[in-house]
């Protein structure tokens, strides 16, 4: 549940694109950087490293209009239990956004 609360409030921090199939496509951009967070987590990388990993401009899977989303993205991964790592926040993401 502390899943899908966190994911609402990081949900509204990114504006998606008007029109279904922009919405979708911007829906899996931001997707693609809760998954990145998550890997980092999981591979034990520090907050702080995997923030400046994320917003270097080199992380291929962070597109540059979203590097300001970044910090509170890895805020809330970082904020997890490992255990919820494991309902797959990128996937939950992916679903709440698509739907709003």
């Amino acid at each position: 549940m502390r899943v899908l609360s966190a994911l609402s409030v990081v949900a509204t921090l990114v504006v998606a694109s008007p029109g279904l199939a922009d919405q979708q496509a911007e829906c899996e951009l931001q997707a693609a950087i809760v998954d990145r967070a998550t890997e980092l987590r999981l591979e034990r990388t520090s907050e702080k490293k995997a923030l400046a990993i994320m917003t270097s401009g080199e992380d291929e899977a962070v597109a540059e209009k979203y590097i300001g989303a970044v910090p509170h993205i890895v805020e809330w991964i970082y904020s997890l239990k490992r255990k919820e790592l494991k309902l797959e926040p990128g996937k939950a993401y992916l679903a709440k956004c698509a739907a709003q």
